[in-house]
């Protein structure tokens, strides 16, 4: 069975051949991506398209690379007749039985358009625009970002206000890649029901997703952690709703002077000139500067730049608590880390999480946005070690079923076979007629 992928980012060992400026690859594909590969029966190819890059075909280890070149809003705005030309070629070179498009948020699920009909394309879920751009609005509906946007925000580049724009416009462009498309694959009860909201007659299949390595080994401890320590792993924008974690934290700290916040914010610089803010910085970023000083929490701040998959399951595995304050979810990648980790977690039961967790089994949930309730629920996990413990086993339990890799790796195998079969049928059937 041959099986093309298409993605946003390139995988590892493409990456140092891939001319222009690739994008390595999310860490939710890779894993899954060379499970299948050590199939018998499976031949893999990937096919990215890259900034500044061209056309670009080659082999290793038996997987083929293929990458096209793509402008800087190529992936946001509908497919041009160059984008089609290249993905054409690669796709008539490979010869696939089958189609894997990652993300319905990116446009190349339009290809259905462009592609011979005999050939079955199957899109994953992941992210969802539509729901995602109210949920936007109504994560910074109290923040007054207008106040803290730097010029650059205002000659429109950046910010919250161009996020919505774009999400705004693109909305309409997922609406029909939902709509043309027949076969998905998703993880969660929410990202289901969105699906069918646009194409009552979809195919929907249910496909986990695999975690990188070193969160299988990883295993967190409270004799181990660092009490007092809360992991928030995602925190660019308002949607993750760090903001609301800093307020509950505040509260805390009344309690617990020497409350910890492991944080990704390493793009904002508490003590960054004040001409650097005025200029570029986002406004986002400004918001929270200013927040963490009017909260007196500067002194409770660890942040840190991106890192390594085994720096990552040890942040879980030193931390207390982890803390998911999102607005909007749909099967975050983050809590499946912490879970599989055994760190003791608090989430908003947004999006698809209610697929993932239940409430005081697996994870503690409070109301989104609410940070009193979420300063509760962090203080019970700090307060009770029979808690924490009970709900770091049960998570873990969980997220090893859920994970497993032998069983996600069958399970996706029977989607590309099933999805043929029904295709195969379903073209025989319009072509008797």
């Amino acid at each position: 069975m041959r099986v093309l992928w298409i993605t946003t980012n390139v995988f590892e060992p493409f990456y140092s051949l891939a001319k222009g400026k690739p994008s390595r690859s999310a860490s939710w594909t890779t894993p899954l991506f060379y499970s299948l590969h050590k199939e018998n029966n499976i031949q893999l190819g990937s096919l990215v398209p890259i900034l500044k890059g061209e056309f670009q075909k080659v082999n290793v280890d038996g997987i083929v690379y293929y990458s096209i070149p793509k402008k800087q809003k190529d992936l946001e705005n509908r497919l041009n007749n160059k984008l089609i030309a290249y993905y054409q070629k690669a796709i008539d070179d490979f010869k696939p039985d089958i189609i894997h498009i990652h993300g319905v948020e990116k446009n190349f699920g339009l290809l259905r358009n462009f592609v011979d009909a005999n050939i079955p394309i199957v899109c994953s879920i992941q992210g969802l625009v539509n729901p995602c751009f109210n949920s936007l609005k109504v994560s910074v509906a109290t923040l007054n970002l207008c106040k803290h946007r730097s010029l650059k925000n205002w000659l429109g580049r950046g910010g919250v206000k161009n996020a919505l724009k774009n999400w705004r416009k693109f909305s309409i462009i997922e609406k029909e890649i939902l709509e043309i498309n027949q076969y998905f694959i998703g993880r969660t009860l929410w990202d289901k029901s969105q699906l069918l909201s646009f194409n009552q007659s979809a195919e929907y299949f249910q496909g986990e997703e695999l975690l990188r390595d070193p969160f299988y080994s990883m295993t967190w401890s409270i004799k181990d952690c660092t009490r007092h320590r809360v992991f928030i792993s995602s925190a660019a924008y308002p949607l993750k709703g760090f903001h609301v974690l800093l307020k509950a934290v505040a509260i805390l700290k009344k309690e617990f002077p020497n409350i910890q916040i492991v944080a990704p914010l390493s793009a904002m610089n508490l003590n960054s000139p004040i001409l650097k803010n005025i200029l570029i910085a986002e406004d986002y970023s400004n918001y929270l500067n200013k927040e963490i000083k009017r909260l007196e929490l500067a002194d409770n701040m660890i942040l840190f730049s991106k890192l390594t998959a085994d720096e990552m399951a040890k942040e879980y595995s030193k931390a207390h608590a982890f803390v998911l304050p999102s607005f909007m979810e749909n099967s975050s990648n983050a809590l499946g880390e912490a879970m599989l980790v055994g760190t003791p977690s608090i989430v908003s039961p947004v999006g698809g999480v209610m697929s993932i967790v239940k409430d005081e089994e697996s994870a503690l949930l409070f109301p989104s946005g609410d940070y009193r309730m979420l300063a509760y629920q962090i203080k019970r996990v700090f307060d009770n070690d029979e808690l924490a413990n009970k709900l770091s086993e049960n998570a873990k339990y969980i997220a090893l079923k859920r994970h497993d890799i032998a069983k996600t790796t069958e399970q996706y195998i029977n989607i590309y076979e099933d999805v043929i079969e029904l295709h195969t049928k379903k073209n025989k059937a319009e072509n008797v007629f």
